[in-house]
């Protein structure tokens, strides 16, 4: 199953139209990387729709290849990065997740797909 996780949040999950209010600081996941350094996360901020990832390349970079992936990903889908999670997830929960960057990050990392680059 994918879920679309549009760059503005306007339609998550297909529920409709809904407006999420952030700080300036909010950050929520949107990929888990496996990588021979560990397993890494990209964010984004919810915004000012930057990317970051915790991988030590971005730390000392402000680049990496997991933030071009999701990047990549973003442009392909018109700012929409295609989030894929299993099929044992249901609505119910999807619909939790949506109501914070906690517990969406929750939601990927039991049936997220994890990507490898």
């Amino acid at each position: 199953m994918k879920l679309s996780c549009h760059l503005r949040y306007n339609h998550l999950w297909g529920i409709g139209e809904r407006e999420i209010k952030t700080s300036m600081d909010t950050w929520q996941i949107t990929q888990l990387f496996l990588s021979d350094t560990g397993v890494h996360e990209v964010s984004i901020n919810l915004s000012s729709h930057k990317l970051r990832c915790d991988c030590p390349g971005y730390t000392t970079r402000s680049a990496c290849k997991h933030v071009n992936f999701v990047r990549e990903k973003m442009d392909e889908n018109g700012g929409i990065y295609p989030t894929e999670v299993s099929n044992r997830v249901s609505r119910i929960e999807t619909i939790i997740a949506s109501k914070s960057p906690e517990s969406f990050r929750t939601l990927l990392i039991n049936f997220g797909k994890i990507e490898v680059v």
